[in-house]
C-alpha cells in the first residue's frame, strides 16, 4: 500500500481538488513533495474507493457496461470542469480467463477533455504529463498497457459516490 495502489486516492484527491472540495490539497497535485502528512491524505482518499457508495457506484456501472465494456464510455463519461458531476475513469478486468490477472493491476485515472476519440486523463503516475489519453475505436480502448482487447474493462465512477465531500480529510503540508 506504500509503494503500491494509491492511484484512486490520488485521482479522487485531484476531482475533488478541482471543485474545491478537497481543501488541503490545491492543483496541481504534482506539485506537493511527497511528505508522510500528503502521503496520509492521500491513503484516505485512496481507502475511499472502499465505501460501500463507490464500490456500490462501481459495480453498478460495471454491471450496466457489460462488465467494463467501452462501446458507450463516450457518451456518459464527465471530464472535470464540464459543469456535471466528473468521473474517475478506472481500468480493470473485463469478463474473461483473465479476470483476476487484470482486476489486480487495475488503474484508475482522472478525464479532463474530450477530443473526438481521445479523452485526455490526469494519471497519478505521470502527474506532469499532459498529453496523455485513451484511445477509442471500433468500441474498443487503448490506453499504454490497458486494452480492451487484452481482457481490461473501464468503468465510471462519479465524483459524486465518493464519501466525505463535505469534509476533507487532514491538511497536508507543503514542503
Amino acid at each position: 500500500m506504500y509503494g503500491k495502489g494509491l492511484c484512486f486516492g490520488m485521482a479522487a484527491a485531484v476531482l475533488l481538488s478541482f471543485s474545491g472540495e478537497a481543501k488541503g490539497i490545491r492543483p496541481p497535485l504534482a506539485d506537493l513533495s511527497l511528505t508522510p502528512d500528503v502521503l496520509a491524505v492521500l491513503r484516505e482518499y485512496q481507502l475511499r474507493q472502499f465505501h460501500p457508495r463507490v464500490v456500490l457506484a462501481t459495480v453498478r456501472d460495471w454491471m450496466a457496461s457489460g462488465g467494463g465494456r467501452s462501446e458507450r464510455v463516450l457518451g456518459r463519461l464527465r471530464a472535470v470542469g464540464a459543469g456535471s458531476d466528473p468521473h474517475v475513469l478506472c481500468f480493470g478486468p473485463a469478463p474473461s480467463r483473465r479476470f483476476l490477472h487484470c482486476f489486480a493491476r487495475a488503474h484508475a485515472v482522472v478525464p479532463y477533455r474530450i477530443e473526438e476519440e481521445r479523452v485526455y486523463v490526469y494519471d497519478p503516475n505521470h502527474p506532469r504529463d499532459r498529453e496523455r489519453f485513451v484511445k477509442f475505436t471500433h468500441g474498443e480502448f487503448e490506453y499504454g498497457g490497458f486494452r480492451s482487447r487484452e481482457g481490461r474493462g473501464i468503468t465510471l465512477v462519479p465524483g459524486k459516490a465518493l464519501p466525505g465531500r463535505e469534509r476533507p480529510p487532514a491538511r497536508p503540508a507543503r514542503s
